[in-house]
């Protein structure tokens, strides 16, 4: 596995861990207006992290595959 499909997977977890903190402290600790607000902006800014990170690696994806196939090319109508 890639390096880059691992980070994504750890960033995934962050996301989940983080919404899910904020479920738990919504159902049995009825937090506070501004702790509330802190929860929820922390496990938005995560999930836009996340969104980044899945732009990034998707798209150094494409470009690897990209640059394989015009190498290919290269390779074939050009030689070596």
């Amino acid at each position: 596995m890639k390096l880059h499909w691992i980070i994504l997977g750890l960033v995934g977890t962050l996301v989940v861990a983080t919404w899910g903190a904020t479920a738990v402290a919504y159902f049995f600790f009825k937090p506070s207006l501004a702790f509330w607000t802190a929860l929820v902006t922390a496990a938005a800014l995560a999930l836009e992290a996340f969104f980044w990170v899945a732009a990034a690696v998707l798209g150094l994806s494409f470009l690897a595959r990209r640059r394989e196939m015009l190498t290919r090319l290269k390779r074939r109508f050009f030689g070596g």
